[in-house]
């Protein structure tokens, strides 16, 4: 499977590359996401499933982070590839607007690396902003 990476925080002009499955390994993407802070990985061949994206992180071979305690309602989303580790986002109803918030903000210790997955693109807009927070909290 090929995936195209797309550097998310670096505009329109951002170079968007290819990454073969068999050259993939935990260690390119880790380095891709320190240079890069944030990525679209999408795969032009086929459509990933949820299934898809839990043995993608399992391969990344990360630290797991134990979802507890956050503020908004979530629910685990039940994968072959491991117990938690895919969650709903947000469960607000889609007609109300999400106000600017920073995920995972109130935890002790957040994770060093977030994941989201799309399954179903928005019929219009749907764009949420990401920003670089270590340029913002210092």
């Amino acid at each position: 499977m090929t995936f195209r990476v797309t550097p998310l925080l670096e505009g329109a002009g951002a170079e968007v590359f290819t990454v073969e499955d068999k050259e993939f390994t935990p260690r390119l993407f880790v380095d891709l996401l320190d240079q890069h802070k944030a990525l679209i990985f999408q795969s032009p061949d086929a459509n990933l499933t949820t299934e898809d994206f839990g043995r993608f992180l399992v391969k990344l071979q990360l630290e797991h982070y134990p979802y507890i305690g956050g503020a908004a309602p979530r629910t685990v989303i039940p994968v072959e590839a491991g117990q938690d580790i895919i969650f709903t986002a947000n469960e607000s109803p889609p007609t109300q607007p999400i106000p600017f918030h920073h995920e995972l903000a109130q935890t002790p210790n957040p994770p060093e690396y977030i994941f989201f997955y799309c399954d179903t693109p928005a019929e219009e807009g749907g764009q949420t902003p990401i920003i670089d927070s270590t340029k913002v909290y210092r």
